[in-house]
């Protein structure tokens, strides 16, 4: 297979029925179950990886992909709890220097109280209170 259509060979097993994905030289896992944006990380870094981190368009297209055949809202590794309206990935990456696909509006924290930030069913992201339970997405890079 060509390496962006690989199945989860080189990524590891799951303990639960998900499996982790290849794509673009990292493993994703979707989550079952929906939790908070601070469990869903806890979550993550439980099984050596974080809250994805879409920089770039390829990733959006694989992630909206499957979060579409889904049909449900999952959480990212973006948020602006520190400081309102200064949005950081979790792994430091620039979030001022990448790409961004937020839906038209937002982010807007309404009721101001809307810190982090998931994917909608249509794949545009949207912050929302991070005590919103949600299904969420992890990545980490292929195993060596």
């Amino acid at each position: 297979d060509p390496p962006s259509l690989r199945s989860s060979r080189s990524c590891p097993r799951s303990r639960t029925t998900a499996e982790w994905e290849y794509f673009g030289g990292k493993c994703y896992y979707f989550s079952l179950t929906r939790m908070s944006w601070h469990k869903a990380k806890a979550q993550c870094e439980e099984m050596r990886s974080q809250l994805a981190v879409i920089d770039s368009y390829a990733k959006q297209v694989k992630t909206q992909l499957q979060t579409g055949i889904l049909n449900e809202r999952f959480w990212i590794g973006l948020t602006d709890q520190h400081s309102e309206g200064d949005w950081e990935w979790v792994d430091g990456t620039d979030y001022k220097t990448t790409f961004t696909f937020w839906k038209e509006g937002e982010p807007n924290n309404s009721g101001s109280n809307e810190d982090c930030a998931h994917l909608w069913v249509s794949g545009k992201w949207n912050d929302v209170y991070c005590t919103y339970e949600c299904y969420y997405i992890c990545e980490k890079p292929v195993p060596k």
